[in-house]
């Protein structure tokens, strides 16, 4: 979402309309002065999810709306070097990769790298299902297999958990694509274990009787629904690492855009809920994992800054920075994301819009919530306002 003005006053005229209203947004449009006949508008959002794409592999927490991500993509100079800082399981990098740009993506949680991983690396296909089926077969045949871990056991049928068990045992040779979709089909069968009583996004308890689900047929079937979403070129960069140290990896001013939704302003645990699941049957330390994410509200203030400088040094003085934020409720009072994170980053005058909307992956969620989401569109053009 570049966003300038050819017109000082005018930019000046929006910004104070959009710092200061609760706008559910129809469009908003404004040229970008150094991207010259380029305009990049911020739309309403009627829904947030595409269930007919590959984001649908995993059930990541606090995943942003592909559709949102396309829309502004779509509208970026061609051959861009975009960078997301906080890729989670990929979204954004994957729409820009669709639409041939040279892409970075960085996280510090390996799980959510391995789906970015699988979502964007190229793969032979026909291979990859016939390997599927031999890894399958061989799976039937293990004479041994490790018990499935007391703690998420408790969450599926003792069949399903000794095929999930099966599928771990011979996953070594796997690629990202298989290893995301095997991670994806862990959560499936959780949910249906339970009697599809959970939502998309998030565990409940426990519900007796667990039902039977056949692992290895959930797997392939998992597979043969996203594998033709696989473009893997041009080839993308993924960095399991911590964006607080960006600039040790990326190249000083070498990104055009960089375009996230950071750590959610409320410090949302990303290793919660169904990656819990997973990361505590592949053995993973979860504590370990979470310890180097940006999910402490104590501290996020400090860690976000810490991020923005080091981005900083990997923008150059034409980029544009997208952020995609949140709000949040502090000792009763409303806290604006993008309000905290002009206040912190290192660059002037942002354009902001706010918007909200309902129609999330979780129907139930919906109903439950009665009041819309809102969100904000940060915009810091470089080449218009500069750094602080």
């Amino acid at each position: 979402m570049k966003i300038a003005e050819t017109s000082n006053d005018k930019l000046d005229s929006l910004l104070a309309r959009c710092h200061h209203s609760m706008i559910a947004m129809n469009e908003s449009e404004v040229e970008n002065a150094h991207w010259p006949q380029r305009k990049i508008n911020l739309r309403y959002l009627e829904k947030v999810n595409n269930p007919h794409s590959i984001h649908g592999i995993y059930p990541y927490r606090g995943k942003m709306s592909a559709i949102d991500a396309a829309h502004v993509i779509s509208q970026l100079v061609p051959n861009s070097r975009l960078l997301d800082p906080f890729c989670g399981t990929g979204t954004i990098i994957y729409e820009a990769q669709l639409r041939g740009l040279q892409v970075t993506g960085v996280d510090n949680n390996p799980l959510a790298c391995i789906i970015a991983r699988g979502k964007t690396e190229p793969i032979d296909k026909e291979f990859t299902l016939t390997h599927l089926e031999y890894s399958i077969e061989k799976a039937h045949t293990l004479s041994y297999v490790p018990p499935m871990p007391t703690a998420p056991a408790e969450y599926f049928h003792e069949t399903t958990a000794e095929q999930i068990m099966r599928i771990l045992s011979v996953s070594d040779s796997f690629s990202p694509f298989l290893l995301a979709c095997f991670y994806g089909a862990i959560c499936l069968a959780a949910r249906a274990c339970n009697g599809w009583l959970w939502t998309s996004t998030s565990i409940g308890k426990i519900n007796p009787p667990l039902r039977e689900i056949d692992f290895f047929s959930t797997l392939f079937r998992k597979v043969r629904k996203h594998i033709d979403f696989v473009k893997g070129t041009p080839l993308v960069k993924i960095h399991s690492y911590d964006a607080r140290a960006i600039n040790e990896i990326v190249p000083s001013n070498s990104i055009d855009v960089v375009y996230t939704s950071p750590p959610y302003f409320d410090a949302l645990d990303y290793t919660g809920y169904y990656t819990k699941l997973v990361m505590e049957i592949l053995g993973i330390d979860r504590n370990q994992i979470r310890d180097g994410l940006i999910q402490r509200y104590s501290t996020y203030e400090k860690d976000m800054r810490e991020a923005l400088l080091a981005l900083d040094q990997v923008v150059h003085n034409k980029s544009i920075i997208i952020f995609v934020v949140g709000n949040r409720m502090v000792h009763g009072k409303l806290v604006r994301g993008s309000d905290f994170f002009s206040k912190i980053a290192p660059w002037a005058e942002p354009y902001v819009v706010e918007r909200e909307y309902t129609k999330t992956a979780s129907g139930l969620w919906d109903r439950i919530n009665a009041t819309r989401r809102k969100e904000q569109v940060v915009v810091w053009d470089l080449g218009l306002r500069g750094r602080k």
